[in-house]
């Protein structure tokens, strides 16, 4: 329409001429096809009808203004365009056979001579028109390649999020399902899953005036005590920063109403062997510690009465063999029920000691020691031994309060850990003891250099008979009972012991007390220690 206005200013009565408004009509007819006819529901062929009616259009314009517009013959390329584009070769071919037909044929039969010159020119508008259309078509394969690579792509990553979802669901779905507490934190610390068990767990350690606290301000202290524990010696907070232990026991919720759980934490490595987190598991003890006292308090009365009676019919049997009146078949008889009494008698007092060491119920013989002194007294045990196999032995020990200690039986487990350190570092390496003063709390550490210990290897390093792998192939000596051992002695005086490992780089013990006064034993002689 522009282009009529412009030239009807001019030459009204060319656009008033019927090939001028034939073109016109034929336009008209064209974009009334494109408005009415739903071309989606006709077969693609149909296509080339509006586009086709637009060249004529063009032609009859341009034959029209031949010596005065030759540039016309330019708007054909639009209706070629979008045939390319709709049709791809077919209508490649079908505009340039168009124009051909209605543009350069009309020329070309009006020409007073043909020549190559002429016939070059009159063809020049097809070809190039095949030419666009050809760039047009390759360009758009190209697009549909990438399009088909990009839908292949988004088809794949939606159906490996799709995988994921599942997976993740179904990982929630098996987690939820297990009665034991599970965090998973990130390297930074931040709280990457909890489970359902771990959220009731959450709930009860928070105060009841905070909605969310943070670890900080949970309800955690150490086992039998009142004293809370530090942030720093808070499970998620040494898993986060790297610790892996076992079996850290505590006492969670509001005094009164708390619950005693078990801790472990397992360090997360990602694909390049880096650190990516950590899992801390949660395990509420609080039934079994109940079940097992009340089992060990059971077979212990019912051993402490039979030995009163059996120690009775003993002293009767040696009184009734004095007796040189009896016949020699009667002293037999008392000498065959003598040694079965006494026998017994064994296997009672073999019970009572058993018990007393598995539940660590010992006898604590208490009294103001303190830690340092015991931590110095080992390592004056084990210079000489130390020496001989080449292991320098080092000390870091500054004095400790004193808090109600049995000497003896905790000398015996700082003896075990030392002994350890030294038995399982090279010659040429180093064995470090030292003893720290908290706010509310005592500790003493045994860091050696020695061959170290996988994660799975410190899971059960405080089992009774357990030695790892690295130790049976090293050919080292030792039954693997001493760090059991060594626990239940730390633990009957509330007390708690963890380690932490590298397979290759060594390990470090720490035993840690409170500084609260009670320390789960009763503090005073003979006060009898329980296990948490």
């Amino acid at each position: 329409m522009a282009l009529t206005l412009l030239i009807a200013i001019s030459r009204l009565e060319l656009v008033l001429t019927a090939p001028y408004l034939l073109a016109l009509g034929v336009l008209a007819v064209a974009t009334v096809l494109a408005l009415v006819i739903r071309w989606e529901e006709l077969r693609i062929g149909w296509a080339v009808v509006v586009p086709t009616l637009d060249i004529v259009a063009v032609a009859l314009v341009r034959d029209l203004m031949r010596d005065t517009a030759v540039a016309v013959s330019l708007l054909a390329f639009i209706p070629s365009l979008w045939m390319a584009a709709r049709l791809r070769l077919p209508g490649v071919w079908i505009s340039t056979l168009s124009v051909t037909a209605l543009i350069t044929g009309p020329v070309m039969l009006r020409a007073s001579h043909i020549d190559s010159l002429t016939l070059a020119y009159a063809l020049l508008l097809p070809f190039t028109v095949l030419q666009i259309g050809l760039l047009v078509v390759g360009g758009l394969k190209v697009m549909d390649g990438q399009n088909r690579r990009l839908a292949e792509a988004i088809a794949e990553k939606d159906s490996l999020l799709d995988a994921a979802a599942t997976s993740e669901q179904l990982l929630t779905s098996i987690i939820d399902s297990v009665d034991v507490g599970i965090v998973v934190v990130d390297r930074e610390g931040n709280d990457a899953l909890m489970n359902r068990a771990q959220r009731r767990v959450h709930a009860l350690a928070s105060p009841g005036h905070i909605v969310d606290p943070e670890e900080s301000q949970l309800l955690l202290r150490y086992p039998g005590t009142s004293t809370t524990i530090p942030a720093g010696q808070r499970p998620v907070r040494r898993a986060v920063l790297g610790e892996t232990f076992s079996n850290y026991v505590m006492d969670l919720g509001p005094p009164g109403r708390h619950s005693t759980i078990s801790t472990s934490a397992r360090q997360i490595l990602d694909h390049r062997g880096e650190h990516a987190g950590a899992v801390i598991v949660f395990s509420d003890v609080t039934t079994y510690i109940e079940s097992v006292r009340s089992q060990e308090r059971f077979v212990a009365a019912v051993s402490h009465e039979l030995r009163t009676p059996l120690t009775s019919v003993i002293g009767y049997l040696e009184l009734a063999r004095d007796d040189e009146e009896i016949s020699p078949t009667t002293a037999s008889y008392l000498e065959v029920a003598h040694r079965n009494a006494e026998q017994l008698l064994h296997i009672v007092e073999d019970l009572l000691a058993d018990q007393v060491t598995r539940s660590g119920t010992q006898r604590l013989q208490l009294r103001p020691h303190r830690l340092s002194e015991i931590a110095q007294q080992s390592v004056a045990s084990f210079t000489l031994r130390a020496d001989k196999v080449g292991v320098a032995l080092e000390t870091e020990i500054v004095e400790t309060p004193e808090v109600p200690l049995d000497r003896s039986r905790l000398q015996q487990a700082v003896d075990n850990l030392l002994s350890n350190a030294v038995k399982y570092t090279p010659r040429g390496g180093r064995v470090l003891v030292a003893t720290e003063v908290g706010a509310t709390h005592l500790e003493l550490r045994v860091v050696d250099s020695g061959i170290g210990m996988s994660a799975q290897e410190q899971t059960n390093l405080f089992t009774e008979y357990y030695r790892t792998s690295t130790a049976r192939d090293s050919a080292i000596e030792g039954h693997g009972i001493g760090l059991a051992l060594t626990r239940r002695i730390v633990v009957a005086h509330g007390g708690q012991i963890s380690v932490r490992s590298t397979q290759g780089s060594g390990s470090t013990f720490t035993i840690r007390f409170s500084l609260d006064g009670a320390d789960g034993a009763d503090g005073a002689d003979g006060a009898d220690g329980a296990e948490s």
